[in-house]
This record gives structure tokens, sequence and C-alpha cells, in this order.
């Protein structure tokens, strides 16, 4: 996705109806940096308490930095993933939501994958690409993946004034990356 197009969202909103409207999830929102993760993990918590308030469990259960139960079972847990992903070991879960993901080395994909294994999990992956290389290109090329792209060209929160500016201000490389989301070795 181009940048600001709502690609965050759209995950946040997803992950939220999933734990909410299936029983026994476990889902696991990582990103690169602990405050995408974070920003990922809070707009679900915020669609929690606007659209299902009395599923999220209070008390000694209630939500934490990292951790959201639901009084139906499912849980939604956030992480970074730094470097490679070694602190994510050991899950087991249903669904996997990475955000950020041009950063994050395949490393972190071997470290997360098999947490999916025996749930026959899903994972929804979302990033800005930045070059033919690395875990997200890889993926980008992958038959076992639907692939979505979104230009903030045909996002209607761009105004078109707001994007010329850009264009002029920018590199074609620049541009083409945060807001046309394509892989800059396409131009």
């Amino acid at each position: 996705c181009g940048r600001q197009c709502g690609k965050s969202a759209s995950m946040s909103i997803k992950a939220a109806k999933r734990a909410a409207e299936n029983p026994n999830r476990k889902i696991l929102i990582i990103a690169y940096t602990e405050k995408q993760a974070y920003e990922l993990f809070f707009k679900s918590l915020l669609y929690l308490e606007a659209v299902y308030p009395k599923m999220i469990k209070r008390g000694n259960d209630k939500p934490t930095m990292h951790e959201i139960n639901l009084t139906n079972g499912s849980c939604i847990m956030c992480y970074a993933t730094g470097e490679r992903g070694d602190g994510l070991r050991g899950f087991t879960i249903t669904d996997l939501f990475m955000d950020e993901c041009r950063k994050m080395s395949d490393y972190v994909w071997a470290s997360v994958s098999p947490m999916l294994s025996v749930t026959g999990g899903t994972c929804d992956m979302a990033s800005t690409p930045c070059g033919k290389e690395g875990f997200f290109y890889d993926c980008s090329l992958r038959d076992d993946f639907k692939h979505f792209y979104v230009s903030a060209e045909d996002c209607p929160r761009h105004s078109k004034q707001f994007l010329e500016n850009e264009k002029k201000n920018m590199s074609i490389m620049e541009y083409s990356q945060e807001y046309l989301a394509i892989f800059l070795d396409d131009l």
C-alpha cells in the first residue's frame, strides 16, 4: 500500500473482527518496531471498544500492553519482531497479522510461520514496498499469497494537490515507493 491509505486501520479491524466473531482465536500482531506493532494493536482495541465492548475481559484479564482477552476465549497479542524475531518463538496461533514487513528479515518469517502449522492458521501482511529484495518482496512473488496493491493516487484520503506537491518535491523513486506502492526496480 501507498502511505496513509488505511492499511493499518484495515488490518486492525480485520484482526479485531476475527477475534470477536470466532471463538478461541489466538491472534498475533507483529511489526518491525514496538511503535508500529502497538499502533495496529491499539487500533484493534479501539475497534473492539466501539463495536464489541462487552466482549473485552475486565478485572485481572483486562487489556495490557501486549494482550487483549475476549469473553469468547479469543486473544489478541502484540509484539515487535526486531531484527530476527527470536523473542517471538513459542506461540501457537490461529492468525498472524504482520505490518511494516519491508524491514523484516527471512529470520522473522522462520520464527513465526511454524506458529501457524498445527492450527492451519492464516497470515496477513502489509507494507509499503522497498526494493526488490528481502522477505516481503519474496512473498510478493509467491502464488500461495493473494496480492493487493493500493496506490495513494487511488485513495480518496489523499488530495490531488497534496500528491502533486509531493511529486514535485520528491525523486521519482521516492514518490513511487511511498505513494504508488511499487517496488523501486519496477520504474
